[in-house]
């Protein structure tokens, strides 16, 4: 398991609303707030900021409410932004979140296949979806882990469970950034 700090740091970033920008031909057509890359720091700053111009008490909204005034406001984090921000706190990494793609988090220069089940360890990354998806792991017992992830499908920032060996999860491949090695 993670140790008590990255837990931490992941437990702010949890229930915050999937948000990226909208992309055509390589380009932003519809730029989000922060681009769905900030750190909860910048994301509760923008949800404050808001909420004092249209004069709503955010200590009063429920958890659903919240989430959803934050999603009405295009206010949240993307796959590889959170994978970027936690990276960057857990190993003082400098990852630019703003440049950063989930296929580029999985793919040479930056990282490097994990073919061993033995190796993996919190910290490596899951690819999924032909690299437009990353999953952050947190634990490993066995062949089974526990990741966190932002997933429009997921509503959100959420954590998850999965057995590495079970041919129905999309296990394109565990990567280490080199950096680690």
């Amino acid at each position: 398991m993670v140790g008590t700090k990255l837990k931490q740091e992941i437990d702010k970033y949890l229930n915050l609303p999937y948000m990226t920008n909208i992309l055509r031909d390589g380009k932003v057509i519809k730029e989000r707030v922060l681009g769905g890359k900030g750190n909860w720091k910048d994301i509760q700053k923008e949800t404050q900021k808001i909420a004092k111009k249209e004069k709503v008490n955010l200590q009063k909204l429920t958890s659903k409410q919240l989430y959803n005034f934050q999603k009405k406001h295009k206010i949240g984090i993307d796959c590889s932004g959170l994978v970027c921000q936690l990276l960057n706190f857990y190993f003082k990494t400098k990852l630019n979140p703003r440049r950063t793609s989930a296929d580029m988090l999985t793919s040479t220069p930056l990282s490097q296949k994990i073919e061993n089940f033995q190796d993996i360890k919190p910290g490596d990354l899951i690819r999924q979806k032909n690299g437009h998806h990353v999953l952050f792991i947190v634990e490993k017992n066995g062949t089974k882990i526990s990741y966190i992830d932002s997933s429009f499908w997921g509503r959100g920032v959420k954590y998850g469970q999965a057995d590495l060996t079970d041919p129905s999860f999309d296990n394109q491949g565990v990567y280490r950034l080199l950096l680690f090695n």
